[in-house]
């Protein structure tokens, strides 16, 4: 999946936290980009089973939300070693972790997940989904 992709449905996952269910106009608002934008990727998130639209509701399908998580994870497995181990300041972590979420291959998720014995949390206290039942 293309970061694009991810994070759109990243997206979708935390404007869902409240609801269940987010719409075309917060995620045009989340990203600052037309909404004409975003119903042209809903629609290829819809093509690639990631997503469920309902009239205005979008929802993460089963697979949406279990590919979220998994890049929520490497993103914040990232925030862990750039703090924990490399003692970076929290205030540029997360654009770094952003960006190596996206790049960071299985493998070297497992490497570095291992490396840093599996974290439950990451530095600012949110859950790391696929560490949860290690």
């Amino acid at each position: 999946m293309n970061y694009i992709r991810q994070d759109y449905i990243q997206a979708i996952y935390r404007l869902s936290k409240e609801k269940g269910y987010t719409n075309n106009k917060n995620i045009s608002d989340y990203f600052s980009i037309s909404r004409p934008s975003v119903s042209e990727m809903i629609k290829k998130l819809v093509e690639d089973g990631l997503v469920i639209q309902d009239k205005t509701k979008i929802y993460l399908s089963e697979s949406g939300d279990k590919s979220a998580k998994e890049v929520l994870s490497k993103h914040r497995v990232w925030e862990c070693f750039l703090v924990d181990v490399l003692g970076l300041d929290g205030s540029i972590v997360h654009n770094q972790s952003d960006l190596l979420e996206h790049v960071t291959s299985d493998e070297m998720f497992a490497a570095l997940n291992k490396f840093l014995d599996y974290p439950k949390k990451s530095p600012n206290g949110k859950r790391i989904y696929t560490n949860e039942n290690i």
